[in-house]
């Protein structure tokens, strides 16, 4: 829109402006800028694409690639090559907007996008050679061939295995050494020069040396550390300047504007057509398949970076890149709020709901779903899990691990299967090998407990519960385990609302209550004393279900508060009367202020308590507790152990049904 008005229609027409952005050098300098951002911008494109998704590739993907290329040849030049092309950037762009890194569609939609994308770069610079080799004599030909075989080289040969070294010198959790990050970003401008100096495009090096960079390595996470928000918010704007300085906007001839609209919008439902027909044909929901189709038509600043060179080098007249400049912006406006609307990854939990430890048998297998943040969560939930008692011989706790790591240092989120993939990527190799290695040890040193899967799943914090949610789908989890983030504005507290809405399971949140007078807790302690308050409502029932597993442990005592005259469960309530290990109380209060005084009593006398999320706020024993809570995720008890300045160290579990 700057662009626009800055043009000759408007301010431009003005002497002043006219001087300023013209006459002066204004527009040479930010073509400069421009410049100098297209070629870090390619670089980090580079760095942040995962080339495995091209070789592996699945079948579906392959199958809708192509097929977008082979259906466009009928139409105009430039709408096919316009049309056809799915920028993997303006996608990754769209995807990651939309939050929908870690979904079904959003995976595909960049691996389509990867494969449409270098597809139609091989068939561009193939294209290139066969010109050079038709118009260049043989010795200038062989100089230019040469030239850019070296260039090759040396950035696979040489860069590689600096960079490579560069990775293995940094030790985990470390970020990569300033003066490693300065000699990359100057290499990358000096192999920005030599592309030019050979007569290809000053982008296309960088973008073959960041394709080099191992995705997720110390190398990525520090370029896009320094680099990314410098290059997107200050190199990269002039060129949405000069993209709009070129419109004319009022010059438009109408019998003109309606022919290239009618040839783009034609392409554009010919383009998502055949993404749909594609996409059916290897049984994709109707609906997917068409967000599916509309994401990869979701055009962003390489689309218009394209039709820039198009019209500067006179392959497209002046009033049809101002025709395609808005009717991109239009159809990107409508579209990306579409999907938005029509397509929720989390929608296919819905009908999963009874998936909880109430509704299991006491002698059926019980499923787990241990979400593992970094390696210091383990230690507690090795104890917790260690007072989960298999029941019976025959009936086993199956565990399944997540580790979840942030997405940095590359466009697209993974998840890892380590039984099948046992090389595991850079960046995550020895924090997730810890974790899956206590895991397998505590699986051998317990009877009863087996080790189902173990997942490493790298995306953004704001979708990880994708990753969360499939997995407790596809493996039919009773129950979630994920750790607390104690930190006010802790992005794993972001994560654990999410789940909370969208689990298909039950749900715990596991933390341990920190005192000020100890900065360390003992978290190698096994519990012994269990404590369960049950005040009423379906967490509180799916929370003693979970406890009366652990009352089985024969070195282990519980002990269940009743705060309220609540119907308990009957069939658990022989075991509870007639367990020796079990001791049933009820506690009489009157108010809120005797709720909390009578829960704080016992904070010093148990190493493990077990609570309820949710409860009838109205009730006499909680009214006005609800005004207080600091962590709304872990409900109002939760909340009073977790915000308790009492001394006593002690674990809590929050369960949600």
């Amino acid at each position: 829109m700057a662009g626009i008005v800055l043009g000759p229609a408007l301010l431009e027409g003005t002497d002043t402006f006219q001087y300023m952005l013209r006459d002066s050098g204004g527009m040479a300098l930010m073509s400069v800028i421009e410049s100098i951002g297209g070629v870090f911008l390619a670089f980090l494109v580079g760095v942040k694409t995962d080339m495995d998704m091209i070789t592996k590739g699945s079948r579906s993907t392959i199958i809708i690639a192509y097929d977008l290329e082979k259906n466009m040849e009928a139409s105009l030049l430039y709408v096919r090559l316009s049309v056809s092309h799915s920028f993997f950037y303006d996608t990754a762009c769209a995807v990651a907007d939309l939050n929908l890194l870690n979904s079904e569609i959003g995976r595909l939609g960049l691996a389509i996008s990867i494969i449409t994308g270098m597809s139609s770069w091989l068939y561009e610079y193939t294209y290139t050679f066969y010109v050079e080799a038709t118009i260049l004599k043989t010795g200038m030909l062989l100089l230019a061939w040469i030239s850019k075989i070296l260039l090759v080289i040396v950035i696979m040969f040489i860069l590689r295995p600096v960079m490579s070294w560069m990775n293995k010198s940094t030790p985990e959790g470390k970020t990569l050494n300033e003066s490693y990050v300065s000699s990359i970003l100057i290499t990358v401008l000096g192999v920005s020069f030599y592309s030019q100096s050979i007569g290809i495009d000053p982008s296309l090096g960088p973008l073959i040396v960041g394709l080099t960079v191992p995705v997720g390595s110390p190398i990525a996470a520090a370029v896009q550390k320094k680099l990314e928000r410098f290059v997107t918010f200050v190199l990269v704007t002039p060129v949405y300047i000069i993209g709009g300085y070129h419109v004319r906007a009022f010059k438009f001839i109408w019998k003109d504007f309606v022919v290239v609209e009618i040839m783009m919008y034609l392409a554009y439902f010919g383009k998502i057509a055949f993404v749909m027909l594609a996409s059916l044909y290897l049984w994709m929901p109707i609906l997917d398949s068409f967000c599916l189709g509309l994401l990869l038509t979701c055009d962003g600043i390489f689309h218009m970076w394209y039709s820039m060179i198009m019209f500067e080098a006179e392959l497209m007249s002046q009033q049809t890149y101002s025709i395609i400049f808005f009717t991109n912006l239009l159809i990107t406006m409508v579209i990306t709020p579409t999907v938005k609307y029509l397509y929720n990854p989390s929608g296919k939990y819905e009908g999963y709901k009874r998936q909880t430890i109430l509704n299991s048998a006491v002698n059926s297998e019980l499923r787990i779903l241990a979400c593992v943040y970094n390696p210091e969560n383990f230690p507690s939930f090795l104890n917790f899990f260690e007072a989960t008692n298999p029941v019976t011989k025959d009936s086993f706790v199956c565990i399944y691990v997540l580790h979840l790591v942030e997405l940095v240092g590359r466009a697209t989120s993974i998840l890892i299967e380590h039984k099948q993939q046992k090389k595991t990527r850079a960046g995550t190799r020895n924090s997730s090998e810890k974790i899956i290695s206590a895991f397998n040890q505590f699986e051998q040193q317990n009877q009863g407990f087996t080790i189902g899967q173990c997942f490493t799943a790298i995306s953004p914090f704001s979708s990880m519960e994708n990753d969360i949610s499939q997995i407790a789908l596809d493996k039919r989890t009773n129950l979630v385990i994920i750790p607390f983030g104690e930190l006010e504005e802790h992005p794993y507290r972001a994560v654990n609302r999410s789940v909370l809405d969208k689990a298909p399971c039950s749900v715990g949140i596991l933390f341990h209550h920190k005192n000020n007078s100890s900065v360390v807790i003992d978290v190698s302690v096994s519990f012994h004393s269990v404590s369960m308050i049950f005040i009423g409502g379906p967490d509180d029932r799916e929370a003693l279900a979970y406890s009366m597993r652990m009352a089985d442990q024969p070195n282990l005592n519980l002990s269940i508060f009743r705060f309220t005259h609540d119907e308990l469960i009957n069939d658990l309530w022989f075991k509870i009367t007639n367990t020796e290990n079990i001791l049933y109380k009820e506690e009489e209060v009157v108010d809120c202020a005797d709720t909390a005084s009578k829960i704080k009593c016992l904070e010093n006398s148990y190493d493990f308590i077990i609570v309820g999320r949710r409860h009838d706020s109205n009730s006499p024993i909680l009214h006005g507790l609800d005004e207080w809570r600091v962590f709304k995720e872990l409900g109002v008890i939760g909340d009073l152990f977790a915000t308790s300045t009492f001394e006593g160290n002690f674990s809590v579990l929050v369960m949600q049904q």
